[in-house]
Parts: C-alpha cells; structure tokens; sequence
C-alpha cells in the first residue's frame, strides 16, 4: 500500500498538522516528529489528529520510540511504528496489579472527582486494547512486526505457555517428498535408458581385399551424362569475372603546337594566267608555307607609262600556312622560292606558330604492359573458384583458364600522358572445372563392377577418396585423365552379420566372423561402457569394414 510521509517541524503547530493530513493524496499518512515532540505532547492534540483521519479517510501512524508518545497515541487510537518500515501496532497499556491487603481502594471512599477519573481511566485502557481500530493498516508489506516494550513501572506481559505437542511442518515434509520423488522418477528413467535405450555396438570387420587401378580418359561437361561404358562424367564448372589493371610508364613523345600563317602575293611576269592549285608550297630556308585555296594568277598586261608603253604584271594574294609547328617559322616579310614556273612568291609577315613537346602512349608501352598484367598472380582468383564449388565437388586444378583478355590503354595510343603514369585496364573472366563426388562416384561404381569376377565379390572401395586428375585438356571438348584405386573382396552380408552377433558378447563375435571365408579378424565396440553384450535390436548394431589388401597394407 503507498503512503505518504509527513516530518513535522518544531514550530508546526497543530492546524497546520492537521492541513498537511488533509492535502496528502495516500491513504496512510505516517507523522514523523521531531526529537522534541512539542506539540504532539498534548492528549487533545492527538485525539484531534484522528478525528481528522476519521472524516478524511486517512489511516494515520505516528513514527516514534517516545514511549510517552506512544502511550497518548494509543489512548487517541492511533498506532505506533519504530521507523518507516515497521509494521504500526496500538501500544500496549499494561494493567496494574492489584495485591492482597491495605493496597484496596474502595471507591465508595474516594471523592466524586477522583471517582470520575478512574472511570475515564478505565475507559481508556479498554479502548488502547483495540486492535480491530489498525487492521488493514501497514506501511511496508514485507517489514517484519517489532513487540512493543513496556512502559516504564509497568510489568512485561506474561509469556505464553508452549503445548508440549510439536505441530510437525507439513511444507518442509512437502518439499523433500517431492524432492526425493523427483530423483526417484529420474533414477528409474535413466535405467530404463541404460539398459533398453542406451547400449550401442559396433563391429568393425578386417576384410582382406585386392586392389583394382583404374586409369582411364574421360570426358567431362556439365550436359553430359555420367556413363562408364561411354566414359562421360557429368562435371560442373565455376566462372570468376575480375577486373585489373596495371600503370605503366609512357615512352613516345611528339612535338604539337599551332603553324605559323600568313599571306603570300604570287606574280607572274608574262602574258597569260598560270593557275596555282590548293597546297602548292613556297620554300625560304627550313620553313615551307602551302596554299589553302586554289588560285589563278594573271598574266601580264601592257600599259601606258606616259612616254610608251610598259608592262604590268599578273599578281594575286592567298593565304599560307607552314608545314611544321614552331616559332621557328614566324618570318619577317620576305621572298620566296616558287615550285611553279613562271610564278614568284613574295610573303608578308608570318605569325602564329608555337611549339611543345608532350609524352604519348606507344603500342610498344601498351604491349609491355599487358605482359605484365597476365604476369600477375592468380592464386586468389583461384582459391575463390575452388571456394565456389565446395566440399562435394572435386576441382580439377589444370582446369583453370582465363579468358581472352582485351586491355584498354588510358590514353590510347597516341594519346598525350597528363598524368605521372598510364593505365592499362582488363576484365578477365576465369573458369575452373570439376566433378561432383556422387557422379564421380557412380561412374567408379559402375567401372569396378565390369571388372567383378564374380557374383560372390563386392566392392569395399571405389577409390573416390585416392582420385587424381591429369592431362586436362579444354579442346575441341573437355577431357581429362582419371586415376585412382578401388578394393574389391568377397561379398559379406551386412544384414546377415548382424543376425549372428545380436545378443552374443566380445568373444563370441571374434571367433564367429573369423569362420566366414575373407574376414581376417573382427572387434566389437560397446556403448556405453557398461553395455558387454550387443544388442539384440540389429538397428543398433554397425557394421564397418577395414580394409586390407592381399599385401597386408
């Protein structure tokens, strides 16, 4: 149950007590107060409180080991605890004793005052004896309950006389009986494990055998069927796209830069037009300008110079450009030496021409680096394949091939290096080949039992375990040479060995299974360690083979 706490100050008189009583919100109120009890040293104080829990609701208890207080408390019903976590109980008002003799008081003699008193007396002491005003009251459900001292010049109440019948404690009784039933349920449990459960056998059998080599070509691809009459195993493979690429350093350079232009005025001295096609070149010392256009240059005309008549030549102007980059071909106006006859070349000024060398990718550079690049290791490449397939295939390892690697140089050929190095990129795509262990298997299966000479022989090992591949070949299809050893011997029957030994013990089974033609020897395995008789369910027995060969390995 929630309650609320109320510390009361030294100066608290009792209207404000009895506010702070009737704000709380919980239904039990616990007054804490202070070492010098003040206010609550008063009967009427106190009676007022509980008229005030009374028409409030409130189930009040006063905190306190002033056994003072805690006897005006009870006279005004309200119970007492020893700290917050007791449980509250009405304080005991002790009766008086009354002996034998002068100690009587008749109370026909006492005066009516006095008589009065002693009425109210007794009234009080049947009421603090009320333990029906606190039930239901409790602070903290799991404190334990304190016994009330005495007060002071009272006698301590008589101890209860103890039966001398003890109550036996049918709980504790409870507890085992289910305790000890609990192991006994559990004790008949584990036998009938142990001994209908529990008990195991294995018979592991020396079987001497011969040993069969098998070296054979098949061919191997994931469409095929496993068939040893055709020699074709079904296979699987596994592909692995990886991107690489290598840097490398570019050799080539080459000289780029802007021509230098300008203007060339051709002139022609004689009668009738000469015609200059587009690229005609005009030398003057290493530089050489070419025409851009096609032009026509006049020939030669008479005029009248105002004392006869001379001659006016044929002249024409068309733009040139140099051959070569460079600053080298920036001239001053100049002549120039003409391819054409019969034509001269004068040029003006030529501008423009710039020069710079760069570095360029070569097809030499491209071609060391891809060197490089298939030099690299493909050992990761390969572990992931072989991851890919799992512990159920065998992987054929010459299998691992890579596809047609097609780089790309960044630049390209020709191109100009603008960074420190040149890049040569692939996408390679990787295959691997192998062989699921249960087709391997049918196919070593179905080639030892051609090779059976008889009806009576069985196969103990196929071999699948010592298998090797070699000599792969990946065209025109997929082909690879087998090798392994498989052992054959006399056929024992499983089933009718585990009718002989059932129920038979170590030594027994040892000298039954050596009569049986091809068993060199036998042991017996129990489970557990108590069991010394196989059991006589043949679904718990197991038989296994050890195998020898006719050499004794």
């Amino acid at each position: 149950m929630q309650k609320d706490v109320i510390y009361i100050d030294v100066e608290d008189d009792i209207t404000a007590i009895i506010g702070k009583v009737k704000a709380t919100k919980e239904k039990v109120v616990a007054l804490v107060p202070p070492k010098r009890i003040g206010v609550l040293q008063s009967a009427v104080n106190l009676r007022l409180l509980a008229r005030t829990g009374e028409l409030n609701d409130k189930r009040l208890v006063i905190i306190t080991n002033n056994q003072a207080l805690s006897s005006l408390a009870s006279a005004a019903k309200i119970p007492v605890a020893k700290n917050l976590q007791s449980k509250p109980e009405l304080a005991e008002i002790p009766a008086l004793e009354i002996d034998d003799g002068d100690d009587v008081i008749d109370g026909e003699q006492l005066p009516v005052g006095e008589l009065a008193r002693t009425a109210d007396t007794r009234v009080d002491a049947k009421e603090a004896l009320a333990a029906s005003a606190i039930s239901g009251i409790n602070i903290e459900d799991d404190a334990p309950v304190k016994a009330t001292p005495p007060l002071k010049g009272a006698s301590p109440a008589k101890p209860r006389v103890k039966s001398g019948i003890k109550v036996p404690n049918f709980g504790s009784f409870r507890k085992k009986a289910i305790i000890f039933g609990g192991l006994g349920v559990l004790l008949v449990g584990f036998l009938i494990w142990a001994i209908w459960f529990a008990p195991k056998a294995t018979v592991v059998i020396d079987a001497r055998t011969s040993s069969v080599a098998i070296k054979q070509p098949i061919a191997i691809g994931p469409t095929l069927e496993t068939n040893a009459e055709r020699a074709t195993v079904r296979a699987a493979s596994q592909q692995e796209k990886v991107a690489s690429s290598v840097e490398f350093d570019a050799t080539g350079t080459e000289d780029v830069g802007e021509k230098a232009t300008g203007t060339m005025t051709l002139t022609r001295s004689a009668p009738g037009a000469v015609s200059v096609p587009y690229g005609t070149g005009f030398s003057n010392g290493n530089c050489t300008f070419t025409t851009q256009a096609q032009v026509s240059v006049p020939g030669a005309s008479p005029v009248w110079n105002g004392s006869g008549f001379g001659v006016s030549p044929g002249t024409v102007d068309v733009k040139v450009q140099a051959t070569a980059v460079g600053e080298e071909c920036n001239l001053s106006a100049r002549g120039y030496d003409s391819t054409v006859e019969g034509i001269s070349a004068t040029g003006s000024a030529m501008a423009g021409g710039s020069k710079r060398t760069i570095k360029i990718v070569t097809a030499a550079d491209v071609q060391k680096a891809t060197a490089q690049l298939k030099a690299q290791s493909n050992d990761e490449i390969k572990k992931k394949l072989v991851a890919k397939f799992g512990v159920s295939t065998i992987v054929i390892d010459e299998s691992f091939t890579a596809g047609d690697v097609s780089p790309q140089s960044t630049p390209a050929v020709g191109g100009e290096l603008k960074e420190a190095k040149a890049k040569l990129t692939s996408e390679v795509t990787y295959t691997m080949q192998g062989v699921p262990k249960d087709q391997l298997s049918k196919f070593l299966d179905q080639t030892l039992k051609e090779q059976l000479k008889t009806d009576e022989q069985q196969i103990y090992d196929n071999g699948l375990d010592k298998v090797k591949f070699t000599g792969y070949k990946a065209s025109p299809a997929s082909s690879v040479v087998l090798e392994t050893t498989g052992q054959v011997g006399p056929k024992i029957d499983d089933a009718k060995i585990k009718e002989l030994v059932k129920g038979k013990r170590f030594g027994e089974v040892q000298s039954q299974l050596k009569e049986i033609d091809g068993i060199n020897d036998a042991n017996t395995k129990f489970w557990p360690f108590w069991v010394q008789t196989v059991p006589n369910d043949v679904k718990k027995i197991t038989i296994e083979f050890k195998i020898k060969n006719e050499s004794g390995k």
